[in-house]
């Protein structure tokens, strides 16, 4: 049963924002092909698998359907569900509401904030280390030129070392997946980084919701045993997400093969590969720079002015 849009409250009402929930899947699947996204976030998969960890909700204004993630201070409001020509009504009427939480817009794309920016109502800022990385998807299969001398040499390194198998992720694979993803995060002290006990519990949700999601995954085994594993799917009809890529980094090489052997067959006829943010991770923006992005998917915050 698809859960009751009458249960969506306008946003002023703060406290009765309905929660994003599993049954969403089909309104939301059907948003995002209506409205193809360019940002990371929006595809039902990522906003179901971190809705605990940004408390997501559902709300509605006017004809528009709103994410929102229910901070304790105020309301982040992502870019409004609805056709592009509606959106800077439905943020104004957010932003000029007399009562409930203050709201601020999140994580818009370029396209949503620029006209609105050009008005000068409002204030506008980028917001960096929540940028996107594209790439070229044969640039990432290919791996040709100097720019990737580097990358090749790790994968050949890593193909001579270990006797491995690559795999595509199939449902009887989550057990062992799920035993990495512990694994990986005991190394990695999940437990004590609130990032990172984040991330974990978003790992376990897309791993425990598999099939259902309809996500593509691929694993590397080193020895029988998972040692990299890799989840993601279509985020338009041009571009693909990757959403999870970790790996056993005692492995050398292993990361650079898990990218490359899964998306020279998860992102086939796909031109690009939207690889996320970096979050301002010094480790992790020197990784995703080191890929040679062909553009970068820049997002901005908006509050009034």
């Amino acid at each position: 049963m698809i859960a009751d849009e009458s249960a969506m409250t306008d946003i002023p009402l703060f406290p009765r924002l309905r929660p994003l929930e599993w049954d969403d899947k089909p309104r939301l699947d059907r948003l995002f092909a209506a409205y193809p996204p360019a940002i990371s976030e929006y595809t039902f998969t990522n906003l179901f698998a971190w809705r605990k960890a940004y408390d997501f909700c559902l709300a509605r204004q006017g004809g528009a359907v709103l994410v929102v993630s229910r901070r304790k201070e105020r309301l982040d409001v992502f870019d409004p569900l609805c056709a592009p020509d509606e959106k800077g009504d439905v943020i104004e009427r957010c932003l000029s509401l007399p009562d409930g939480a203050p709201v601020v817009f999140v994580r818009l794309p370029e396209e949503t904030a620029a006209p609105l920016q050009a008005s000068g109502r409002f204030t506008v800022t980028e917001q960096r280390d929540h940028f996107d990385y594209l790439y070229r998807t044969r640039d990432l299969v290919d791996l040709k030129g100097a720019a990737y001398d580097g990358k090749r040499n790790f994968i050949r390194r890593f193909k001579e070392v270990c006797v491995f198998e690559f795999a595509e992720m199939k449902k009887e694979d989550v057990e062992d997946c799920l035993y990495f993803e512990e694994e990986w995060c005991q190394a990695k002290d999940c437990q004590r980084i609130e990032g990172l006990a984040h991330e974990r519990e978003a790992t376990r949700e897309i791993l425990g919701h598999f099939e259902g999601l309809g996500v593509k995954g691929a694993m590397i085994r080193v020895g029988g045993k998972v040692e990299a594993v890799a989840i993601g799917e279509a985020l338009n009809p041009r571009t693909f997400v990757v959403h999870i890529e970790k790996a056993n980094d005692a492995c050398p090489g292993i990361y650079q093969a898990i990218n490359q052997m899964f998306c020279a067959g998860a992102a086939r006829g796909f031109d690009f590969v939207n690889r996320e943010q970096d979050l301002g991770v010094p480790g992790l923006r020197q990784a995703k720079e080191s890929y040679r992005p062909c553009a970068m998917v820049k997002k901005f915050r908006l509050a009034k002015a």
